[in-house]
């Protein structure tokens, strides 16, 4: 069950880099220019959430594992060579040093997680 249980890791791990970054602009008065990202991060928990415990089948799981691989790590390299997306924008989603790292770090543990499980025999997760 790799897929499943890289679910319900992801879902913790959101839920812990979204609640304490938007704690931290509700404070320092930031959320306005951030808003979007924090939701985006949260709609991911909620995904991983669903993936992990919820879904009757093994597909949500293995589509949001391949999902998250593929874009955070995508979003985790671009994001060192541009400063964000719609930055100018109420929608804006900055990407600094911080948010490149945890973009390549779920990435990379989902490709990671996806690509073992495929390479098993018989094994779909």
């Amino acid at each position: 069950m790799p897929y499943r249980r890289f679910c319900r890791i992801a879902t913790m791990v959101f839920l812990l880099f979204t609640v304490y970054p938007l704690a931290v602009k509700l404070v320092e008065h930031r959320l306005a220019h951030d808003w979007l990202h924090s939701m985006l991060h949260l709609g991911s928990a909620a995904l991983a959430g669903y993936a992990g415990w919820l879904a009757r089948s093994l597909t949500p799981a293995i589509l949001y594992t391949w999902f998250i691989g593929v874009f955070y790590t995508a979003l985790g390299v671009v994001g060192w060579f541009i400063d964000g997306l719609l930055l100018e924008t109420h929608l804006a989603i900055p990407l600094g040093p911080v948010d490149n790292i945890f973009h390549l770090g779920v990435g990379g543990a989902a490709l990671t997680v996806a690509l073992i499980a495929r390479s098993r025999s018989g094994d779909r997760g």
